[in-house]
């Protein structure tokens, strides 16, 4: 008989052991949906043949857009394992406004006196997913590093009619363009407890080729606490800096956008 139990005796024994456990500043399972109220400064430029620079454009000052809007932000992850796992990240930050523009614009070697009643438009797409690596410092910290993809979408829209160098026409030029490019992630996780947890996070994307090139840089510290077992709230502050150069058939052209600002997460984990 002895013999017969011994096999499950030596499993029972073994398995804590063989299986380690979580790091305490880690989720197996977690959705966070919240705001982002971002506080944007974005500007265009599109330049004409045989390299001439044209006129930069802000959305904010020229179209008059107000510098502050709340925009949905969504993310989700899971451990495969103990310490390594997927987390997906994404946000769409939409603007528009009309606005009477009169001021002096280069395009193409030609300078133009714009006076219209101009609408602009400004969408940005932006997702990334991203495979991480955690290494355990201690009881309470844990190191990442992260590789995948992310996903952007720009759109923009000038139109209006209005007297350009005296003669009244018609605008409207509008354009998209998509890619994904490589990203990389570090962070940072700290549990002060398993209730209250601090994080930061450096995210980078970059796109060296074809007719869209450019890169997003992103930076957040956050806080997040959780009332209870497995329903809680965050609070976090990030910065992104958007650089986007086309080389298309039409044009060539730059796009820069900046944003910042606090977001606020409804999060459920497991």
């Amino acid at each position: 008989m002895q013999r017969r139990y011994l096999p499950a005796l030596l499993l029972a024994a073994l398995a804590p052991a063989a299986q380690a456990e979580k790091p305490m500043a880690l989720d197996r399972f977690y959705l966070s949906l919240g705001a982002y109220q971002t506080d944007s400064d974005a500007d265009a430029r599109i330049d004409g043949e045989n390299g001439l620079i044209g006129t930069d454009v802000n959305f904010e000052d020229d179209f008059g857009l107000t510098e502050n809007r709340t925009v949905g932000r969504a993310r989700f992850g899971f451990l495969v394992g103990d310490s390594q796992g997927i987390e997906v990240d994404g946000y769409r930050f939409h603007r528009s406004a009309t606005e009477r523009l009169s001021r002096t614009i280069n395009y193409d070697g030609s300078t133009f006196n714009v006076d219209a009643e101009v609408h602009g438009q400004l969408d940005l797409d932006f997702a990334s997913v991203a495979w991480r690596w955690w290494l355990p410092a201690g009881d309470r910290d844990v190191w990442g590093i992260g590789l995948g993809g992310g996903f952007y979408r720009i759109a923009g829209e000038v139109s209006g009619q209005g007297s350009l160098n005296g003669n009244v026409q018609q605008l409207d030029l509008r354009d998209s363009a998509s890619a994904w490019a490589p990203l990389v992630e570090l962070g940072w996780r700290h549990a002060f407890s398993e209730n209250a947890r601090l994080y930061a996070d450096i995210a980078g994307v970059r796109k060296n080729n074809g007719s869209l090139q450019g890169h997003i840089y992103n930076l957040s510290l956050g806080f997040e606490y959780f009332p209870w077992q497995n329903i809680g709230f965050g609070v976090e502050y990030g910065a992104q800096r958007i650089k986007i150069e086309a080389d298309k058939r039409d044009f060539d052209g730059e796009l820069n956008v900046r944003l910042n600002g606090p977001s606020v997460f409804l999060k459920a984990r497991y």
